[in-house]
């Protein structure tokens, strides 16, 4: 049976940790540091993850390296699948 849900939040399934049956996302704030946030996790929807509570539309979350990730901890985001940014003096 499939279902349709109007307006879902959807993250992939690699952003969410779980520990001791609680899940938890790692939101970056306003100031590019980290929060960790418990989130209500609904269904799976291929590698996605429906979050029916904890992270509001609009805001980002950690993907890759949630392992090096400590609250409070500043980081420079890019959308996923984006290539790191280089700088060089030429």
């Amino acid at each position: 049976m499939t279902s349709q849900r109007e307006g879902a939040l959807l993250v992939p399934q690699r952003a969410v940790t779980e520990l001791q049956g609680r899940y938890q996302v790692a939101v970056v704030d306003s100031e590019n540091k980290i929060n960790f946030r418990t989130v209500k996790v609904g269904e799976r929807v291929g590698p996605l993850w429906i979050i029916e509570e904890g992270v509001h539309p609009g805001e980002r979350v950690v993907v890759e390296g949630l392992q090096k990730v400590r609250p409070g901890m500043p980081v420079y985001p890019r959308p996923l699948g984006a290539a790191p940014s280089t700088t060089g003096d030429n």
